[in-house]
């Protein structure tokens, strides 16, 4: 499982919030909405502006989530405010917000595409100096929701909250996030009562 760590994860934010413009501000807003979220990235995609408009839970709808299971989730607060802003501005740029619009579009004023997200969020590791000794990316979208979600577990919530917030079908696959880091390891070894 990957996930960035705490620095990581500043980095990756100071790099979306400094650059201007309208895709950038689309940009940063996705990278933060799905680290709030932990949404998966077809859900993300699939989302319009009625799912998010003014609402403390998100309404993952069952023709964007995994297994067709419709589901509710909560919407922090500042998740909440970051949304507003970009429908906001979305509206400023003549974009439609009606409930049934794409929360999320290309350039070409379409919805979104997974690829597209994929491309994306590794364009921003790269940006951000998140590579590896052959500057790929090292994270993918699918490590903002791991990112997400190890937060959640680091902040104690329960395992089977966690669960129910992932929309995980089994809590084996939620256990993956009480796995142990290295620095867990270290400031474990480091304890002294």
């Amino acid at each position: 499982m990957k996930y960035l760590t705490e620095r990581e994860e500043k980095q990756l934010l100071k790099a979306v919030r400094e650059i201007k413009g309208c895709k950038a501000e689309r940009d940063a807003v996705i990278i933060e909405f799905l680290l709030a979220t932990g949404l998966r990235a077809a859900e993300l995609v699939g989302l319009n502006v009625g799912d998010v408009r003014g609402k403390e839970k998100l309404h993952v709808r069952a023709e964007i989530a995994k297994r067709s299971k419709e589901a509710f989730i909560p919407v922090p607060i500042d998740a909440q405010r970051l949304i507003k802003r970009f429908i906001g501005q979305k509206l400023q740029h003549k974009e439609s917000i009606r409930d049934d619009a794409p929360l999320f579009v290309s350039r070409l004023g379409e919805r979104l595409a997974k690829r597209s997200l994929q491309l994306l969020v590794e364009e921003w590791m790269v940006k951000a100096g998140l590579v590896s000794s052959t500057g790929q990316a090292l994270y993918s979208v699918h490590s903002l929701r791991h990112t997400c979600l190890k937060r959640m577990q680091e902040r104690g919530v329960a395992l089977t909250t966690i669960q129910k917030i992932a929309r995980h079908a089994s809590l084996a696959s939620t256990g993956i996030y009480t796995e142990a880091t290295w620095e867990e390891m270290v400031d474990a070894m480091e304890a002294r009562g």
